[in-house]
Protein backbone atom coordinates (compact mmCIF):
# COMPACT_ATOMS: atom_id res chain seq x y z
CA UNK A 1 0.00 0.00 0.00
CA UNK A 2 2.88 2.33 0.90
CA UNK A 3 4.56 2.02 -2.49
CA UNK A 4 1.29 2.87 -4.27
CA UNK A 5 0.90 5.95 -2.11
CA UNK A 6 4.43 7.02 -3.01
CA UNK A 7 3.71 6.43 -6.70
CA UNK A 8 0.52 8.51 -6.46
CA UNK A 9 2.38 11.35 -4.79
CA UNK A 10 5.03 11.27 -7.52
CA UNK A 11 2.35 11.39 -10.23
CA UNK A 12 0.49 14.24 -8.53
CA UNK A 13 3.71 16.17 -8.04
CA UNK A 14 4.63 15.66 -11.70
CA UNK A 15 1.20 16.90 -12.81
CA UNK A 16 1.46 19.93 -10.53
CA UNK A 17 4.91 20.80 -11.86
CA UNK A 18 3.69 20.30 -15.43
CA UNK A 19 0.69 22.60 -14.87
CA UNK A 20 2.89 25.20 -13.22
CA UNK A 21 5.30 25.11 -16.15
CA UNK A 22 2.40 25.60 -18.58
CA UNK A 23 1.06 28.51 -16.52
CA UNK A 24 4.49 30.15 -16.48
CA UNK A 25 4.95 29.67 -20.23
CA UNK A 26 1.48 31.09 -20.91
CA UNK A 27 2.20 34.17 -18.79
CA UNK A 28 5.53 34.78 -20.52
CA UNK A 29 3.90 34.37 -23.94
CA UNK A 30 1.05 36.65 -22.98
CA UNK A 31 3.50 39.36 -21.91
CA UNK A 32 6.00 38.80 -24.73
CA UNK A 33 7.59 42.03 -25.84
CA UNK A 34 6.22 44.08 -22.94
CA UNK A 35 8.26 46.22 -20.56
CA UNK A 36 7.21 45.37 -17.00
CA UNK A 37 7.58 47.31 -13.76
CA UNK A 38 7.47 45.58 -10.37
CA UNK A 39 4.81 47.60 -8.57
CA UNK A 40 5.34 45.84 -5.22
CA UNK A 41 9.08 46.39 -5.15
CA UNK A 42 11.24 49.37 -6.14
CA UNK A 43 9.91 49.67 -9.68
CA UNK A 44 12.49 47.30 -11.17
CA UNK A 45 12.00 47.10 -14.92
CA UNK A 46 12.14 44.03 -17.15
CA UNK A 47 11.78 43.35 -20.87
CA UNK A 48 10.17 40.06 -21.92
CA UNK A 49 11.97 38.89 -25.05
CA UNK A 50 9.51 37.38 -27.60
CA UNK A 51 12.25 35.13 -28.98
CA UNK A 52 12.79 33.08 -25.80
CA UNK A 53 9.96 34.21 -23.44
CA UNK A 54 12.51 35.24 -20.81
CA UNK A 55 12.74 38.50 -18.90
CA UNK A 56 15.81 40.74 -19.11
CA UNK A 57 16.69 43.27 -16.43
CA UNK A 58 16.64 47.00 -17.16
CA UNK A 59 18.14 48.54 -14.06
CA UNK A 60 20.53 51.14 -15.51
CA UNK A 61 21.12 52.95 -18.83
CA UNK A 62 23.93 50.44 -19.43
CA UNK A 63 21.41 47.58 -19.20
CA UNK A 64 19.26 49.25 -21.83
CA UNK A 65 22.29 49.60 -24.10
CA UNK A 66 23.15 45.91 -23.60
CA UNK A 67 19.54 45.03 -24.40
CA UNK A 68 19.64 46.88 -27.72
CA UNK A 69 23.01 45.38 -28.62
CA UNK A 70 22.24 41.79 -27.70
CA UNK A 71 18.55 41.40 -28.55
CA UNK A 72 18.21 43.84 -31.45
CA UNK A 73 17.31 42.33 -34.83
CA UNK A 74 18.54 43.79 -38.11
CA UNK A 75 15.85 45.24 -40.37
CA UNK A 76 15.81 47.02 -43.74
CA UNK A 77 14.30 50.46 -44.16
CA UNK A 78 11.50 49.08 -46.36
CA UNK A 79 10.43 46.60 -43.70
CA UNK A 80 10.76 49.10 -40.87
CA UNK A 81 8.44 51.47 -42.73
CA UNK A 82 5.72 48.83 -42.54
CA UNK A 83 5.28 49.66 -38.84
CA UNK A 84 3.33 52.77 -37.68
CA UNK A 85 5.42 55.37 -35.84
CA UNK A 86 4.76 55.95 -32.15
CA UNK A 87 5.22 59.40 -30.66
CA UNK A 88 6.36 60.28 -27.15
CA UNK A 89 7.77 63.55 -25.87
CA UNK A 90 11.56 63.38 -26.03
CA UNK A 91 13.31 65.90 -23.80
CA UNK A 92 15.45 67.15 -26.63
CA UNK A 93 16.02 69.95 -29.12
CA UNK A 94 13.23 70.70 -31.62
CA UNK A 95 14.46 73.41 -34.01
CA UNK A 96 11.30 73.72 -36.11
CA UNK A 97 8.91 73.45 -33.12
CA UNK A 98 6.74 70.82 -34.78
CA UNK A 99 6.67 68.56 -31.69
CA UNK A 100 9.28 66.17 -33.07
CA UNK A 101 12.77 66.14 -31.55
CA UNK A 102 15.62 66.76 -33.99
CA UNK A 103 17.10 63.31 -33.43
CA UNK A 104 13.75 61.63 -34.16
CA UNK A 105 13.45 63.65 -37.37
CA UNK A 106 16.99 62.63 -38.33
CA UNK A 107 16.03 58.98 -37.86
CA UNK A 108 12.82 59.40 -39.88
CA UNK A 109 14.49 61.43 -42.62
CA UNK A 110 12.22 64.46 -42.17
CA UNK A 111 13.55 68.02 -42.17
CA UNK A 112 14.35 69.15 -38.62
CA UNK A 113 14.33 72.78 -39.85
CA UNK A 114 10.90 72.60 -41.53
CA UNK A 115 7.63 71.74 -39.81
CA UNK A 116 6.20 70.45 -43.12
CA UNK A 117 8.92 68.40 -44.82
CA UNK A 118 6.88 67.61 -47.96
CA UNK A 119 5.22 71.06 -48.12
CA UNK A 120 1.69 69.65 -48.42
CA UNK A 121 0.16 71.97 -45.84
CA UNK A 122 0.26 69.50 -42.91
CA UNK A 123 3.04 69.46 -40.35
CA UNK A 124 5.17 66.36 -39.88
CA UNK A 125 3.85 65.39 -36.45
CA UNK A 126 0.22 65.58 -37.55
CA UNK A 127 0.91 63.38 -40.57
CA UNK A 128 2.82 60.79 -38.53
CA UNK A 129 0.14 60.67 -35.85
CA UNK A 130 -2.44 59.82 -38.53
CA UNK A 131 -0.23 57.32 -40.41
CA UNK A 132 0.40 59.64 -43.37
CA UNK A 133 3.80 59.86 -45.03
CA UNK A 134 5.52 63.10 -43.92
CA UNK A 135 7.94 62.88 -46.86
CA UNK A 136 5.48 62.47 -49.75
CA UNK A 137 1.82 62.22 -50.65
CA UNK A 138 -0.32 59.35 -49.34
CA UNK A 139 -0.24 57.09 -46.30
CA UNK A 140 2.62 55.14 -44.79
CA UNK A 141 3.12 51.62 -46.30
CA UNK A 142 1.87 49.87 -43.15
CA UNK A 143 1.58 46.08 -43.36
CA UNK A 144 -0.59 44.78 -40.50
CA UNK A 145 0.15 41.09 -41.17
CA UNK A 146 3.90 41.71 -41.14
CA UNK A 147 3.58 43.84 -38.03
CA UNK A 148 1.69 41.14 -36.11
CA UNK A 149 4.59 38.75 -36.66
CA UNK A 150 7.07 41.08 -34.98
CA UNK A 151 5.28 42.73 -32.05
CA UNK A 152 7.51 43.38 -29.04
CA UNK A 153 10.81 43.09 -30.87
CA UNK A 154 13.73 45.51 -30.92
CA UNK A 155 15.05 46.36 -34.38
CA UNK A 156 18.31 47.86 -35.65
CA UNK A 157 18.33 49.61 -39.03
CA UNK A 158 20.96 47.81 -41.10
CA UNK A 159 20.84 50.34 -43.96
CA UNK A 160 21.46 53.39 -41.79
CA UNK A 161 23.56 53.90 -38.66
CA UNK A 162 22.03 51.05 -36.68
CA UNK A 163 19.20 53.15 -35.21
CA UNK A 164 17.18 51.14 -32.72
CA UNK A 165 13.37 50.87 -32.58
CA UNK A 166 10.97 49.11 -30.21
CA UNK A 167 7.69 47.75 -31.62
CA UNK A 168 5.27 48.09 -28.71
CA UNK A 169 2.76 45.18 -28.58
CA UNK A 170 0.14 47.28 -26.80
CA UNK A 171 -0.46 50.04 -29.37
CA UNK A 172 1.41 48.28 -32.21
CA UNK A 173 3.65 51.24 -33.01
CA UNK A 174 7.43 51.58 -33.21
CA UNK A 175 9.33 53.88 -30.87
CA UNK A 176 12.76 55.35 -31.44
CA UNK A 177 15.58 54.23 -29.14
CA UNK A 178 18.44 56.54 -29.97
CA UNK A 179 20.02 56.49 -26.50
CA UNK A 180 19.82 54.24 -23.43
CA UNK A 181 17.92 57.07 -21.73
CA UNK A 182 15.16 56.60 -24.32
CA UNK A 183 14.57 53.09 -23.02
CA UNK A 184 13.94 54.55 -19.57
CA UNK A 185 11.55 57.12 -21.02
CA UNK A 186 9.68 54.33 -22.79
CA UNK A 187 9.62 52.36 -19.53
CA UNK A 188 7.85 55.25 -17.81
CA UNK A 189 5.47 55.81 -20.73
CA UNK A 190 4.67 52.35 -22.07
CA UNK A 191 5.41 49.91 -19.24
CA UNK A 192 2.93 47.57 -17.59
CA UNK A 193 2.82 47.07 -13.81
CA UNK A 194 3.28 43.53 -12.51
CA UNK A 195 3.28 41.91 -9.07
CA UNK A 196 6.32 40.18 -7.59
CA UNK A 197 4.45 36.87 -7.69
CA UNK A 198 3.84 37.10 -11.42
CA UNK A 199 7.24 38.48 -12.40
CA UNK A 200 8.85 35.55 -10.57
CA UNK A 201 6.93 33.16 -12.82
CA UNK A 202 8.92 34.35 -15.83
CA UNK A 203 12.40 32.88 -16.24
CA UNK A 204 15.29 35.35 -16.13
CA UNK A 205 17.33 35.53 -19.30
CA UNK A 206 21.02 36.29 -19.81
CA UNK A 207 22.71 37.42 -23.00
CA UNK A 208 25.49 34.84 -22.85
CA UNK A 209 27.26 32.61 -20.38
CA UNK A 210 31.03 33.14 -20.35
CA UNK A 211 33.00 30.07 -21.38
CA UNK A 212 34.71 28.13 -18.60
CA UNK A 213 38.46 28.84 -18.53
CA UNK A 214 40.64 25.95 -19.57
CA UNK A 215 44.13 25.18 -20.88
CA UNK A 216 43.15 26.02 -24.46
CA UNK A 217 40.82 28.90 -23.60
CA UNK A 218 42.60 31.40 -21.33
CA UNK A 219 40.26 33.40 -19.16
CA UNK A 220 39.93 37.10 -19.99
CA UNK A 221 38.19 39.10 -17.22
CA UNK A 222 35.30 41.35 -18.28
CA UNK A 223 36.29 44.97 -18.79
CA UNK A 224 35.00 47.54 -16.31
CA UNK A 225 34.42 50.71 -18.38
CA UNK A 226 33.62 52.76 -15.27
CA UNK A 227 36.59 51.89 -13.07
CA UNK A 228 39.00 54.58 -14.35
CA UNK A 229 42.02 52.30 -14.16
CA UNK A 230 41.15 51.01 -10.69
CA UNK A 231 42.06 47.31 -10.54
CA UNK A 232 40.01 46.78 -7.39
CA UNK A 233 37.01 48.32 -9.12
CA UNK A 234 37.60 45.97 -12.03
CA UNK A 235 37.46 43.04 -9.60
CA UNK A 236 34.13 44.24 -8.17
CA UNK A 237 32.60 44.70 -11.63
CA UNK A 238 33.85 41.36 -12.96
CA UNK A 239 32.77 39.41 -9.85
CA UNK A 240 29.27 40.88 -10.13
CA UNK A 241 29.11 39.96 -13.82
CA UNK A 242 30.21 36.35 -13.17
CA UNK A 243 27.66 35.92 -10.36
CA UNK A 244 24.83 37.33 -12.46
CA UNK A 245 25.68 34.97 -15.31
CA UNK A 246 25.69 31.95 -12.98
CA UNK A 247 29.29 30.98 -13.79
CA UNK A 248 30.71 29.60 -10.53
CA UNK A 249 34.19 28.99 -11.95
CA UNK A 250 34.65 32.60 -12.95
CA UNK A 251 33.02 33.93 -9.79
CA UNK A 252 35.57 32.05 -7.66
CA UNK A 253 38.38 33.65 -9.71
CA UNK A 254 37.74 37.02 -8.02
CA UNK A 255 37.83 35.80 -4.39
CA UNK A 256 40.69 34.71 -2.15
CA UNK A 257 41.12 30.89 -1.90
CA UNK A 258 39.64 30.79 1.61
CA UNK A 259 36.35 32.17 0.22
CA UNK A 260 35.97 29.90 -2.78
CA UNK A 261 34.02 27.12 -1.03
CA UNK A 262 31.62 29.73 0.29
CA UNK A 263 31.18 31.06 -3.24
CA UNK A 264 30.39 27.57 -4.54
CA UNK A 265 27.79 27.11 -1.82
CA UNK A 266 26.25 30.52 -2.48
CA UNK A 267 26.03 29.96 -6.23
CA UNK A 268 24.43 26.53 -5.72
CA UNK A 269 21.98 27.87 -3.14
CA UNK A 270 20.75 30.90 -5.10
CA UNK A 271 18.40 30.64 -8.07
CA UNK A 272 18.85 32.89 -11.12
CA UNK A 273 16.79 35.63 -9.47
CA UNK A 274 18.94 35.54 -6.34
CA UNK A 275 22.18 35.61 -8.34
CA UNK A 276 20.92 38.62 -10.28
CA UNK A 277 20.09 40.47 -7.06
CA UNK A 278 23.45 39.59 -5.48
CA UNK A 279 25.34 40.67 -8.59
CA UNK A 280 23.46 43.97 -8.65
CA UNK A 281 24.23 44.59 -4.97
CA UNK A 282 27.95 44.04 -5.58
CA UNK A 283 28.08 46.16 -8.75
CA UNK A 284 26.15 48.93 -7.00
CA UNK A 285 28.75 49.29 -4.23
CA UNK A 286 30.84 52.48 -4.29
CA UNK A 287 34.39 53.03 -3.07
CA UNK A 288 34.17 54.30 0.53
CA UNK A 289 37.68 53.69 1.91
CA UNK A 290 41.01 53.28 0.16
CA UNK A 291 44.61 52.42 0.94
CA UNK A 292 47.50 50.98 -1.03
CA UNK A 293 46.60 47.41 -0.01
CA UNK A 294 42.83 47.46 0.65
CA UNK A 295 39.78 49.15 -0.83
CA UNK A 296 36.31 48.96 0.69
CA UNK A 297 33.19 49.25 -1.44
CA UNK A 298 29.96 50.03 0.38
CA UNK A 299 26.25 49.98 -0.44
CA UNK A 300 22.95 49.94 1.42
CA UNK A 301 20.63 46.95 1.16
CA UNK A 302 16.96 47.44 1.96
CA UNK A 303 15.24 44.63 3.87
CA UNK A 304 11.53 44.98 3.07
CA UNK A 305 10.56 42.41 5.71
CA UNK A 306 11.76 44.63 8.52
CA UNK A 307 11.60 47.93 6.68
CA UNK A 308 15.21 48.96 7.33
CA UNK A 309 18.50 49.43 5.50
CA UNK A 310 21.80 47.70 6.25
CA UNK A 311 25.20 48.91 5.07
CA UNK A 312 27.14 46.15 3.31
CA UNK A 313 30.90 46.43 2.82
CA UNK A 314 32.95 44.47 0.30
CA UNK A 315 36.68 44.33 1.07
CA UNK A 316 39.09 44.04 -1.85
CA UNK A 317 42.71 43.40 -0.90
CA UNK A 318 45.91 43.51 -2.93
CA UNK A 319 47.66 40.13 -3.16
CA UNK A 320 51.39 39.39 -3.30
CA UNK A 321 51.27 39.00 -7.06
CA UNK A 322 49.67 42.45 -7.42
CA UNK A 323 46.15 41.27 -8.18
CA UNK A 324 43.10 42.49 -6.23
CA UNK A 325 40.72 39.89 -4.77
CA UNK A 326 37.53 40.05 -2.72
CA UNK A 327 37.95 38.70 0.81
CA UNK A 328 34.29 38.59 1.86
CA UNK A 329 30.76 38.23 0.52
Amino acid sequence: MKKYLITTLIILTTILIFKLAIAQDNLAQKLAGRILLQVQSHGEAWYVNPADSRKYYLGRPADAFDLMQNLGIGITNDNLNKFPIGLITYDDQDDDNDGLANRLENALGTDAQNQDSDNDGYNDKLEIANNFNPLSAGTLPIDNDFMQQHLGKIFLQTEKAGEAWYLNPYDQKRYYLNRPADAFLIMKTLSLGITNENINKITTGYYSLPSTPGPSTPFVPPVCTNCQGNDAGQTIAAAASAIRSGNTTQAKFYFIPEMQKAIEYTMDFLDSEGRLILGNIISGAKLSQSSDTEKIYSTEVYFSLGGYKVTVNFHVQKQEDGTWLLVNL
